[in-house]
């Protein structure tokens, strides 16, 4: 296989890049110094592309705007009119923390600057000689020491994003520019994958799954993210493009602009067709990944154009869906399976191949396993001679013709022989919200966090029993799941950005991904710790967790979410929760949190949770919450009995219902209650204060105010108590 990447589409790249590297350094008063002048010295003259790709994001006009903060673009989009507030992030390099953006402006240039220096040095010495490898670890750098600092002409998108929109641009028009073979209805064409089959893939069962389950879900999720990673190395490298031409990738999809070449679509055609060939042969259609091109020129991505792209690309990604694996096309549909050892305990699509298990099986269980032991992972060529102990483990299956070897360190790999390594990628989690994020490696956000004990995941039937009292016995031993994504996703890339540009539609793809990929594994470590993520990314999530736990976990989410999102009404996010005993079937465990999910979409505006059947829109969850403390200290305070409790579950839904009129004596019957089985086993005098007490928390704010959605609160304190 050919893995080679043209040096010099890489050392464009990075010129590209670096352009307004000078910028950065004025802002923290330091003299410039060329950066990595040895591995990527300057023999061409691309200033015209550079200059050309500006005009491109901006328009002919480039004025320079002195701001030295950057602002957000979360509170600029607009699906209903909002009053905006300003919002700045803290010039700081990017972690769990400082994506959020606040109202006061902190953080200091000169701090960041040297920061930054000190942190290139991080970058392997021996990883020099692969300018294409290097790149991709400078990008991550990148990132993250300009992802939270203003381009020089626009003050709501960040260098690093306009840099990057830049050197994408600008390498395809130079590579286009330096072609013979250029296709002539526009310079660019933009490739995009997007992968369908992920739910039934991470969901699929077999006889043997819900013993796994802990790494096996896992497992399936990160070795999806690697299919989306791998997929898009496939086709860079197929193009010869490198690693700064993928403008996007998050939640199974890719944006890639190449060069309008002859020779670049043959090369995706080709691509295409392995991938989806590999799919076939390996995960039988389960899961695939759908590839479409379109051509585009330069004014395509001029501002009074650039939506009219946009939403192309978007339709576009409507139509890879219906096109599985384009199984009349090029790839063999009739595959032949060999069924001789039965079917996989693990997954009953795939047939066995060693003691009972498949190939693809026994790699989830494996991943699983390492993910709580390694942070980083090695793409090789498939044929490499791989050094294997304690310190590296490949996985059994070949990726698209790359071998995946989990490791700890770099060290190791010099252990490895001859071996041409084409990807060094760290996944390592934050242990809490301020910690450095950088280590020296290109970083993807492909790994959740879950719960682990000395260094193994921790297994569900021990998650369940997070809420029993030992000493009591009380307190319901369950999971919950909690499945969620971000409403109106597409309306608010296709409508909600004021003068939309390439450079915002991939900032604000990465900052989306972020929050679930990034602040979620730190806040679940720092303050959930018994939480497992079965996918986070993009603009969706599911975990599961000990039932309250998980609860807590969701309010959370949802308040900080807000803060992320500039506190703008227009984005918010839906999600469902299900309490689970121990044994369900995974594939059933999956289609009830789908359900619960689906329900809280229905509530008008979304922006709305599902737990124990009933859809709430988030604006009452601190009140329900803060109810269920009330119903703990009244019942510890007054006799109140588990009976009188349960009869408070019908009245609530008798308040709910507004078609029978005799539901309205809801009230009588309530009083009634109260006064009968609380108020008078009490001494006289406690009665009058007891008797309002209980009226106003469980008859107005919890009966009358929230009606059937009081019984969240009530089946909580239920499930606490129960033995």
């Amino acid at each position: 296989m050919n893995h080679s990447i043209s040096e010099k589409s890489c050392h464009i790249a990075f010129q590209a890049l670096t352009s307004q590297l000078s910028i950065f350094a004025q802002r923290a008063n330091a003299e410039h110094k060329s950066i990595a002048s040895h591995i990527f010295p300057i023999a061409h003259d691309i200033s015209t592309f550079i200059q050309k790709a500006e005009q491109l994001l901006l328009g002919q006009t480039i004025k320079n705007t002195p701001k030295q903060h950057l602002s957000t673009l979360f509170e600029n989009i607009e699906l209903e009119n909002h009053k905006s507030l300003a919002h700045f992030y803290p010039i700081q390099a990017v972690n769990s923390d400082t994506i959020f953006p606040r109202k006061q402006k902190e953080g200091h240039y000169d701090k960041l600057w040297q920061d930054f220096l000190a942190g290139l040095n991080k970058i392997p010495k021996s990883h020099e000689k692969k300018p294409d490898l290097w790149l991709d670890h400078f990008d991550t750098a990148y990132q993250i020491f300009t992802g939270n600092i203003p381009s020089a002409y626009a003050s709501d998108i960040s260098l690093y994003d306009y840099s990057k929109a830049i050197a994408t641009l600008a390498t395809a028009l130079y590579l286009y520019d330096q072609t013979n073979d250029k296709e002539e209805n526009g310079e660019f064409l933009l490739i995009q994958g997007d992968f369908f089959g992920i739910q039934d893939f991470i969901f699929s069962g077999g006889s043997e799954t819900n013993k796994q389950a802990a790494k096996l879900l896992r497992g399936r999720s990160f070795q999806v993210s690697l299919f989306t990673e791998l997929a898009a190395l496939k086709v860079l490298q197929a193009c010869k493009l490198p690693s700064t031409s993928q403008i996007m990738n998050a939640a199974g999809k890719f944006l890639i602009i190449a060069p309008n070449t002859q020779a670049v679509k043959n090369a995706v055609e080709n691509a295409k067709s392995e991938l989806n060939q590999w799919f076939v042969k390996h995960t039988y259609g389960l899961i695939g990944l759908g590839i479409a091109t379109k051509t585009a020129n330069q004014s395509d991505f001029s501002a009074e154009n650039f939506s009219t792209l946009r939403n192309s690309l978007f339709n576009d990604f409507e139509k890879i869906k219906l096109q599985r694996l384009d199984l009349l096309d090029s790839t063999q549909s009739v595959q032949s399976a060999d069924y001789s050892q039965g079917v996989c305990q693990l997954n009953s699509y795939f047939p066995a191949e060693i003691d009972g298990f498949a190939k693809m099986s026994l790699d989830q269980i494996l991943i699983g396993e390492h993910l709580v032991k390694k942070d980083r992972i090695l793409i090789c060529d498939e044929q490499s001679d791989i050094y294997e102990d304690r310190h590296t483990t490949p996985l059994h299956l070949s990726i698209f013709g790359y071998k995946i070897i989990f490791t700890q360190n770099e060290e190791i790999s010099g252990k490895f022989g001859k071996v041409d390594i084409l990807r060094f990628w760290d996944f390592e989690l934050p242990e809490n919200q301020h910690s450095e994020i950088w280590h020296g490696y290109s970083r993807r956000y492909i790994n959740g966090y879950v719960a682990s004990r000395n260094g193994e995941i921790t297994p569900f039937d021990t998650l369940a029993t997070t809420h029993r009292n030992a000493e009591t016995g009380e307190g319901q031993i369950a999971l919950m799941t909690l499945k969620g994504d971000v409403d109106n996703l597409g309306t608010i890339f296709q409508k909600g950005l004021k003068q939309p540009n390439l450079a915002k539609m991939a900032a604000l793809s990465r900052q989306m991904n972020q929050f679930f990929s990034l602040w979620l594994p730190a806040i679940c470590s720092e303050k959930f710790p018994n939480m497992y993520t079965v996918f986070a990314g993009g603009d969706d999530f599911f975990l599961i967790g000990p039932w309250l736990e998980t609860q807590q976990l969701a309010g959370e989410m949802q308040r900080e979410f807000k803060r992320y999102v500039a506190d703008n009404p227009n984005i918010h996010f839906s999600a469902g929760m299900v309490m689970a005993k121990l044994g369900i079937p995974i594939p059933q465990l999956g289609r009830l949190a789908e359900d619960a999910l689906e329900k809280a979409k229905g509530v008008e505006g979304k922006n709305a949770f599902t737990i124990y059947q009933q859809s709430v829109p988030w604006s009452k969850w601190t009140s329900l919450m803060a109810l269920g403390e009330d119903i703990e200290r009244l019942a510890e305070k007054y006799p109140i009995s588990t009976a009188y409790l349960y009869a408070l579950i019908q009245f609530a839904d008798l308040a709910a219902d507004t078609q029978h009129i005799e539901s309205t004596m809801w009230r009588s019957r309530f009083y009634y209650k109260t006064s009968r089985y609380v108020v008078d086993k009490l001494p006289k005098d406690q009665r009058q204060k007891a008797l309002e007490e209980i009226s106003t928390s469980f008859g107005n704010i919890g009966i009358e105010t929230h009606k059937s959605a009081f019984k969240i609160p009530l089946f909580n304190y239920f499930y606490q108590i129960r033995k």
